[in-house]
């Protein structure tokens, strides 16, 4: 993105239809109006499409642009977009709790076999781990997304994987500050609130969070709720006071943030796309999705160039948003990167650690079956044993085949 005499990598994140890149989606790459690219279901056919469409995403910018970043949301479970043959298919995040002192363990690996495939496929970056802690039975958007409903486990868990992630190349991305786990509606559909005080969210949705902030994870991404006894007026995603009051004040975060999708109802029905993308990064978000949608995305490009033409406060802001985002392309070109390997997509060892996790989710105690808060049990064979007071036959076989597949991978 131009301006003037300077060159800063756009804050836009966008998403188009299909498998291959669209026309109107190059000519804004090519002109430095779209500083990254989020993939979705719809665009994924298999490794080698996948693999050409990044290389035809890195293609289209200009030499000596900043090079786009690819990211997608594979978290396992309801939210993969990698989930056909040859891909492995992967139960949510809260199968990881089920493997008592093996949780941390099962975490890494499961991050990292999701991420030997996203890297296979030509992915920068996953919009995970879930840090949300899963505290309102409630809840119709996380559940079993998140690891835990015990902070200090979810935040643990979501740290291993996002360890994993790293292992195989794969920058992660926390989500979603300050924590939507309370929250009783969805934020794809409605604005959610969530009443808790200062106190309890302090010792319940930011401990995830202000744990992964001291084991470094390198990005994060904001919540549309709104918290009144942190803002009474503004949803994370477009309040300073949360984003850089608490996030970068009292955190000390210094990493990139990254705003959910705007054109969620939790944000499109109060504010203009475009509008909201300008309050986003006033509020400190570095990176702003627009997912879908050709005109919104094409406004949100507009209302940003015309403002950073015209105030040089807002200059000043994509400055410094540019210099943050500027950190994961570093990552992503860094020699110490772990280089991608294709035989990984659906390898024999993933395979093995998706059959271990799926084998102790599909026996786990759920009420209901559509990843609600409130519906994960304990894995009825494991939590027998463990319940009482001695390990059988099936835990032990079972952990001894995961730490067989730890010692394969770390081998």
């Amino acid at each position: 993105m131009i301006i003037g005499k300077d060159n800063f990598a756009s804050p836009l994140w966008a998403g188009f239809d299909g498998k291959t890149l669209p026309p109107h989606f190059a000519a804004w790459l090519a002109k430095g109006l779209v500083g990254g690219v989020v993939l979705f279901a719809r665009n994924i056919d298999s490794p080698e499409q996948v693999r050409s469409l990044c290389d035809e995403i890195r293609a289209a910018v200009k030499p000596g642009d900043p090079s786009p970043l690819i990211a997608v949301d594979q978290e396992g479970g309801r939210v993969a977009r990698f989930k056909k043959p040859p891909y492995t298919v992967f139960p949510p995040a809260r199968a990881c709790s089920l493997f008592g002192n093996a949780c941390a363990d099962i975490a890494r690996s499961f991050g990292e076999a999701v991420g030997s495939e996203l890297r296979a496929s030509g992915i920068d970056i996953n919009f995970a781990p879930v840090l949300d802690v899963d505290s309102n039975p409630a809840n119709p958007v996380i559940g079993d997304r998140s690891f835990s409903s015990l902070p200090e486990e979810a935040g643990r868990l979501g740290i291993e994987f996002a360890k994993g992630l790293s292992a195989s190349g794969i920058i992660p991305v926390g989500k979603h500050f300050p924590g939507h786990g309370d929250a009783a509606t969805d934020s794809h559909e409605e604005l959610p609130i969530v009443e808790a005080s200062r106190e309890t969210l302090s010792a319940r949705e930011l401990v995830p969070f202000s744990m992964a902030i001291q084991e470094n994870i390198p990005a994060l991404m904001t919540a549309h709720v709104v918290y009144p006894a942190l803002d009474p007026l503004l949803p994370a995603t477009i309040s300073e006071k949360i984003l850089g009051g608490l996030l970068r004040k009292k955190l000390h975060f210094r990493g990139p943030i990254i705003s959910d999708a705007l054109e969620m109802k939790a944000i499109s029905q109060r504010w203009s796309v475009g509008e909201a993308a300008l309050l986003a990064v006033m509020a400190g978000c570095d990176i702003v999705l627009v997912c879908n949608g050709e005109e919104l995305q094409a406004e949100a490009i507009e209302r940003i160039e015309r403002e950073a033409r015209e105030n040089a406060i807002f200059l000043r802001y994509l400055e410094t948003a540019s210099l943050r985002s500027g950190r994961l392309r570093t990552l992503a070109a860094s020699r110490d990167r772990r280089p991608p390997d294709r035989e990984s997509t659906g390898s024999p060892l993933n395979q093995k650690t998706a059959s271990l996790l799926l084998d102790c989710w599909t026996n786990a105690g759920q009420t209901c079956q559509d990843g609600k808060s409130g519906n994960i049990g304990f894995c009825k064979v494991i939590g027998q044993v463990i319940l009482e007071g001695k390990i059988g036959n099936t835990y032990t076989g079972a952990c001894s085949q995961f730490h067989f597949a730890i010692h394969q991978r770390n081998g």
